[in-house]
């Protein structure tokens, strides 16, 4: 008889794995999570943005939160500008790190047993059991469990059989300044900043920002070359220099289910391809994927075809507003300065406003057809 220490192993205690550890343990289920580094939230690398909708929805920790997004200006190549303003917040910049720890310890207090610098070399899963090996500062050892679900961001590429491999990816890369005081999130557009994509600057701390990019290659480089810009060095009082830097996936990966098995979260590719953003739907599938597990147990039955359901589920909810997502990104990598520029200026005077408000921060499907369909054909393309 197979022996398990756990019903579920979550690999990655993340907000995705540790919600989901979450979910499951107050279903009266014996969870083990597992999480490499020693500490919650170490070396993140995020920009710290998640919507008031996503807050709202999962009550979210309020204690995490830095300061509410009600401005958010985004620079043309040219310089020009379009701004959006809300009276009430559209989102929160939070301190990731306190983020993590605070969803970490509903899970904690819910029964979960989170495994602290426990890094895993090893995933398997058979008709038995989903199997781990994992190694700690003293030892190596096995975990049985009758499910696994693996949450631990872009790493999980090189562990789970080499059965699922991420083929469209970019580059976050971010740092840390001591900037002078600013209350917008803004962003920057234009080959010479970001080729393909797009950089910000994100109101920190008082008296700091966070600045990064996502990039398809030289993101260090990249960054380097935005900060000494004349864009935003006169603004930037001081740099240590440190930097982060990871990659984002941009599309889903192919299958997200196997026997006894789901992937869950960055993992799965579950992320916006516009911005990189991944807690909200991240968390929305945590939902499904718990959800699914609680089932599971319910008709004891872990197969591959019963765990289908997971994917089915998500797909109908993410599946449009990420392909439209990739569409777009698509699309506006190719995108001349001067191309992007008209963009901009089309849709200051084009009444994209409106649809922008009532689409909300995290769903961009209708804001990306509408750019498609009416935006882009009026003398985009001819540069």
């Amino acid at each position: 008889m197979e022996y398990y220490k756990h019903d579920v192993i979550v690999i990655g205690a993340g907000p995705v794995g540790s919600y989901t550890a979450f979910l499951l343990a107050r279903k009266g289920i014996n969870v083990g999570l597992f999480e490499k580094n020693e500490t919650i939230g170490e070396n993140v690398n995020c920009s710290g943005i998640i919507s008031k909708e996503c807050y709202d929805r999962f009550s979210l920790p309020e204690r995490s939160v830095i300061r509410p997004v009600k401005k958010i200006k985004a620079y043309s190549p040219s310089g020009n500008y379009i701004q959006y303003n809300s009276e009430y917040p559209l989102a929160y910049i939070v301190d990731r790190s306190s983020f993590d720890k605070e969803i970490n310890k509903r899970a904690n207090n819910s029964g979960v047993t989170t495994y602290l610098g426990s890094k895993v070399k090893y995933i398997g899963n058979t008709q038995k059991s989903f199997c781990i090996r994992v190694v700690s500062k003293n030892s190596e050892e096995e975990f049985n469990s009758r499910v696994g679900i693996i949450a631990t961001g872009f790493e999980f590429n090189n562990l789970f059989l080499n059965r699922t491999k991420f083929k469209d990816f970019l580059f976050g890369v971010q740092t840390e300044v001591d900037f002078e005081n600013n209350d917008n999130v803004e962003v920057f557009l234009g080959k010479n900043i970001a080729p393909g994509s797009f950089s910000w600057v994100i109101p920190s701390v008082k008296g700091y920002a966070k600045i990064g990019m996502l990039v398809k290659s030289r993101p260090v480089d990249c960054l380097k070359n935005f900060l000494n810009s004349h864009l935003i060095s006169p603004r930037v009082k001081s740099w240590d220099g440190v930097m982060k830097c990871s990659p984002v996936p941009i599309k889903p990966i192919q299958k997200t289910y196997y026997e006894r098995t789901l992937i869950v979260g960055e993992a799965a590719g579950q992320v916006k391809a516009t911005t990189g953003g991944g807690i909200y739907f991240g968390l929305i599938c945590a939902e499904i994927a718990a959800q699914t597990v609680i089932n599971s147990f319910k008709n004891n039955n872990f197969t591959e075809e019963y765990l289908k359901v997971y994917e089915n589920k998500w797909k109908k909810i993410l599946s449009t507003e990420l392909k439209a997502g990739l569409i777009l990104r698509n699309i506006f990598s190719k995108l001349s300065d001067r191309q992007i520029d008209k963009l901009l200026d089309l849709a200051k005077r084009d009444g994209i406003m409106p649809i922008i408000k009532n689409s909300g921060f995290d769903w961009h499907k209708e804001i990306i057809y509408y750019m498609i369909n009416h935006l882009m054909p009026k003398n985009i393309f001819k540069s």
